[in-house]
């Protein structure tokens, strides 16, 4: 207990090892659809399902372990499905470039964050940029949250029409345990009960067990799949191709930016922020991503970084690495019982992150509508997020606009030299994105 004490400061943040445990439980069933989705998503650039599913894990496991540990921040450690989605059927089903390839470009971009990280420039470059775009991040973020749950519950529909989204079923069995999977969660939070999403989870899955909507597997364990053929699997040979240097540039700023936003988000939220505004602990927690980035197509899989759906459990009163080391065990634990996790449905999940949403909008609260220059910039950025369904375009397009109006407004005492390295950086991004 002491050693544990010691390690992760449970009386100087206020918390304790149950409340850790339970946020951290809370985190886990929020990401829940990893063990599906992830996998799947990579077996489009032909990777085997099964060894994948280990290897997440295992990068989810070894990642927020790290992050305890090393920054003692609540904050799981697993790959974006959105550079994952970009990385198979972009990068590779589209362009034509080998996974393995691919892995090399994102090995490359976590030795470099890692250098960036440790010599403090990524936390320098994240505490300079202006207050307003760092809200934007963080309501932007939500408003994310809320559309992914909408559309994972099946209020809302994509459509192949001119018209890209059409009203979901609303008297369908989805939409409605969903509904009432999302009224349970504010009805506990209400009652201050710390549980309110791990509690609403597992009733709302429990309740499409006895209806016979959610099927229970013929085995609870599971041998974990040998993954000795996807270690190791970084293919440099195409380093000094043309088009490689393109690639690394949109992986490196992707991933660096999906970061930076996901870090600002939950730091806002969970009160790690000083005085000043500036994010507390934020090299270690750099670090601690960079070298889960370094590993990660190592291991055999793509991306990853400081995960948003830690929310939930920053919400469930989550403070301290233990949190984040509790997700991990639970995802190496869940390497034996992912035949019985996989079964938790859209509809028990997604109201956690609508609810995790609702929050972080929140801090849209605190920008100065008296300037329009301020509120435009932040409307921008989280329309542009929504819009292109896309967390970083979103960000990147925010880079862009906010020193053109302040320049414009007659406000350039507030844009520093990092907003306009920022601004360079992203006009590149465009220019070399892979349309």
């Amino acid at each position: 207990m002491d050693i544990l004490e010691k390690q992760f400061k449970f009386k100087e943040n206020n918390t304790n090892i149950k409340t850790e445990f339970f946020a951290g439980l809370t985190t886990f069933f929020t990401m829940s659809y990893l063990f599906i989705l992830s996998p799947k998503i990579l077996e489009q650039a032909g990777l085997n399902f099964n060894s994948t599913l280990t290897v997440t894990c295992l990068l989810v496991f070894i990642g927020s372990i790290m992050m305890g540990l090393i920054a003692n921040r609540p904050y799981a450690v697993a790959p974006f499905l959105g550079e994952t989605a970009f990385i198979s059927y972009t990068l590779v089903n589209t362009m034509g470039f080998s996974i393995k390839t691919a892995f090399a470009a994102i090995f490359i971009s976590g030795c470099l964050l890692l250098l960036l990280s440790i010599f403090n420039i990524r936390a320098f470059i994240v505490n300079q940029i202006p207050q307003t775009i760092k809200l934007a991040f963080c309501s932007g973020l939500g408003l994310f949250f809320i559309f992914i749950a909408m559309k994972d519950i099946g209020i809302v529909n994509f459509t192949q029409n001119s018209i890209p989204l059409e009203t979901g079923n609303f008297i369908s069995l989805n939409v409605i345990l969903g509904l009432f999977c999302f009224i349970s969660i504010i009805f506990l939070v209400k009652r201050n009960n710390k549980a309110a999403v791990l509690i609403s989870i597992l009733t709302t899955t429990l309740i499409g067990i006895l209806i016979g909507d959610v099927q229970i597997p013929d085995k609870i364990f599971s041998i974990p799949a040998n993954f000795s053929s996807s270690i190791l699997q970084t293919d440099f040979s195409g380093l000094f191709d043309k088009n490689f240097l393109p690639m690394l540039f949109v992986i490196f700023i992707l991933v660096n930016i999906d970061t930076a936003g996901a870090i600002v988000g939950l730091s806002y939220k969970g009160n790690f922020v000083d005085k000043q505004g500036n994010i507390t602990n934020l090299k270690k927690v750099m670090i601690a991503d960079s070298l889960a980035v370094m590993l990660a197509p190592i291991m055999g899989t793509t991306t990853p970084g400081t995960y948003l759906d830690s929310m939930t459990g920053i919400s469930a009163g989550g403070r301290t690495g233990f949190t984040a080391t509790t997700v991990g065990l639970l995802f190496l634990i869940g390497l034996i019982l992912s035949p019985i996790i996989s079964i938790i449905p859209s509809y028990a999940y997604a109201p956690a992150l609508l609810y995790v949403g609702i929050i972080m909008t929140s801090v849209i609260t605190k920008i100065d509508f008296e300037d329009i220059s301020e509120f435009s910039t932040t409307v921008f950025i989280i329309t542009a997020m929504i819009f292109t369904y896309n967390i970083g375009t979103g960000i990147i397009c925010g880079f862009i606009i906010y020193p053109i109006l302040k320049l414009l407004c007659s406000q350039k005492e507030k844009i520093n030299i990092i907003t306009w390295i920022m601004f360079i950086i992203s006009v590149l991004y465009f220019l070399v994105y892979p349309y």
